[in-house]
């Protein structure tokens, strides 16, 4: 972003956050009817275009958020709403001429973003997009076997330790995980089958070599998934008043480690980024 799209930016947001003020309220007090069963710590309320932009999935290279939309990549400070840069076209042309226009769960790896792609409905192109952390520029993009997965890509979550990216199977009763080599040209590893379904995962993140699954499931509960034998247990229960559960990952906050998912709101005009303990 240029100096001046900024500083644009910045205006229309203070602008916004004076407008919306009333419907601010509104999702908080809607969010309070179910306060009690809920295991969240902290949470900021995105309200109107802000949240329309923080609606897909979440990823943090340590010191900063990325937020994705259906179209639209976004960069901001941990506090989840001061915006550093965006991009907001983030599909290129030659993937909306394969029909990709969905931009799902995201993962950041080595000064990358890698972000599930999709030709929604269709199931014929599930991507590997690839953007540079720093600027949001598209770099590169892996076509995966559309008979290998097969409801599309609504997600991906590369290993820090490994390089590995993961994803399932079938995005709504997924039966087992794949895996790719991200330092191979997306070669193809293996696959492990899962204990049980984990339905509809709308993102995830590695902490302590396990892999966390965020879903919009009944409870829009978060999973563990022991990447060595595809051991599922359940994490937590997010217990939200409607809405649909998003994406997830983890910071480092006062010393120890938070996971911090998205989910939107009941009436969907704006979007919560949740604190939950690890």
């Amino acid at each position: 972003m240029t100096v001046f799209q900024i500083v644009l930016t910045k205006m229309i947001s203070t602008l916004l956050a004076v407008v919306f003020i009333p419907f601010s309220l509104l999702t908080h007090g809607l969010d309070m009817i179910v306060a009690g069963k809920r295991t969240d710590t902290a949470k900021t309320n995105v309200v109107g275009l802000g949240a329309i932009f923080r609606s897909q999935g979440m990823t943090t290279d340590g010191e900063t958020f990325y937020f994705s939309s259906k179209t639209t990549l976004i960069r901001t400070k941990l506090d989840a709403t001061t915006v550093i840069d965006a991009d907001y076209s983030a599909i290129p042309e030659e993937l909306k001429e394969l029909g990709i226009a969905h931009i799902g769960g995201l993962s950041y790896y080595d000064g990358y973003i890698y972000a599930g792609m999709e030709d929604s409905k269709v199931w014929d192109y599930p991507i590997v997009g690839v953007f540079d952390a720093e600027t949001l520029d598209f770099v590169d993009y892996f076509i995966l076997d559309c008979e290998t997965v097969t409801r599309g890509l609504p997600w991906v979550c590369v290993d820090g330790k490994t390089g590995y990216l993961y994803c399932t199977d079938h995005s709504k009763q997924p039966t087992k995980l794949l895996v790719y080599d991200t330092e191979n040209e997306m070669e193809f590893v293996k696959e492990i089958p899962l204990s049980f379904s984990v339905p509809s995962i709308q993102g995830a993140e590695f902490y302590n070599g396990i892999l966390y699954a965020a879903t919009n499931d009944e409870t829009k509960a978060i999973y563990k998934i022991n990447p060595e034998n595809g051991e599922v247990e359940k994490h937590l229960d997010r217990n939200l008043l409607g809405g649909e559960g998003e994406g997830m990952t983890f910071i480092e906050k006062d010393g120890k480690t938070v996971l911090v998912a998205m989910d939107m709101g009941t009436i969907f005009i704006n979007a919560f980024v949740r604190e939950y303990p690890v």
